[in-house]
């Protein structure tokens, strides 16, 4: 059977024409809804986000003040270490009492010291550039860098002036082995060896030059058992040989 629809077409067009735009409505009231959620969302995260970002700059910010303050520190203490390094170097660490005592106590039997002078004087190092070919080629970055670079303290040496006499050249020889067995010695050089003037025409005068190591310290010698070192000088006490009856 064929069913009879008795309502007017334009009716059922307008009826079908305001469902389709109450759904429109729907959906697009769901789409701005949800667009809406969205944005909320996205502000509070953007939101969270600035938060997060402004204090990790506030961090780093801190971290970056801690850090100068570190750098600032660690440049004083460089600048007091350099300044203890070269009031060090300037001490005089061996006592020239010490060195007198060592002096006397090398000298043999029938050697005496006439004068004895003591000056200080700096090592340079070797900075001939045919010697080292590495510095000739140097760069002008490393060569700035050389010269901001912080001045390192001088290395010193005693130098020791010794004139005396002797007997024989027999007792200047040993009075120069018993200093070059010295630990504190680093050079012993002979000059010159004479006959005498005048009435010590018998005697024998020399000089000699004789230098220290560098930052060299007594206290180390004694530590080490120098201090007795040099008693070359004594007799050895002769052993004695016991006779059968």
């Amino acid at each position: 059977m064929s069913t009879i629809n008795l309502l007017p077409q334009d009716y059922v067009q307008r009826r079908s024409q305001y469902r389709v735009n109450l759904i429109c409505m729907v959906l697009f009231a769901v789409v701005m809804a949800s667009v809406g959620a969205a944005s909320l969302v996205s502000e509070r995260t953007s939101k969270n986000t600035r938060e997060v970002c402004e204090r990790i700059n506030a961090a780093y910010a801190d971290a970056a003040k801690l850090i100068d303050e570190v750098h600032q520190l660690e440049a004083r203490k460089r600048k007091m270490l350099q300044k203890a390094r070269m009031s060090a170097a300037l001490m005089e660490r061996l006592p020239r009492s010490y060195v007198l005592a060592a002096l006397t106590n090398a000298l043999p039997k029938g050697a005496a010291l006439i004068s004895l002078e003591m000056s200080v004087r700096p090592i340079q190092p070797n900075t001939d550039p045919r010697k080292n070919p590495r510095t000739k080629y140097a760069s002008v970055a490393q060569a700035r860098a050389r010269k901001q670079a912080s001045p390192t303290p001088p290395t010193l040496a005693v130098v020791l002036d010794i004139k005396g006499k002797a007997s024989t050249d027999v007792q200047v020889a040993r009075f120069i082995a018993n200093l070059a067995r010295h630990g504190l010695m680093e050079m012993v050089d002979l000059s010159y060896s004479k006959e005498g003037e005048g009435k010590s025409r018998s005697n024998r005068e020399f000089r000699l030059m004789a230098r220290l190591k560098p930052n060299a310290d007594a206290l180390d010698a004694l530590r080490e058992g120098e201090g007795g070192a040099l008693q070359a000088g004594k007799p050895e006490p002769k052993k004695s040989t016991g006779g059968g009856a």
